[in-house]
């Protein structure tokens, strides 16, 4: 999992590994980064508290592809497959 911006801060790292033995669904694989990094800012830096799941300044990449346009967080993804976290800034 690759990770842009704040959240590599957060993490102290850009990349992530994730082991995918099965073919899992994109929200599984966010909350096993969080897991696996177990730090509180970046979790809460990527999941909304109200719905606890990913916030809507999160745009989620599979393979450089928005996954709005493909199944959305239920989008499968394999082994192989990139996930790319990249945080949404606003100004005013």
């Amino acid at each position: 999992m690759k990770l842009i911006g704040v959240l590599t801060r957060l993490a102290g790292k850009s990349e992530v590994g994730l082991e995918a033995t099965r073919s899992m669904a994109v929200s599984e694989a966010i909350g096993k980064i969080c897991k696996k990094i177990a730090i509180p800012e970046f979790e809460q830096a990527i999941i909304d508290s109200n719905s606890k799941t990913v916030g809507p300044h999160i745009i989620v990449l599979v393979n450089d592809r928005d996954t709005s346009v493909l199944q959305g967080l239920r989008t499968r993804i394999r082994s192989n497959d990139t996930i790319t976290l990249i945080p949404v800034a606003h100004g005013g």
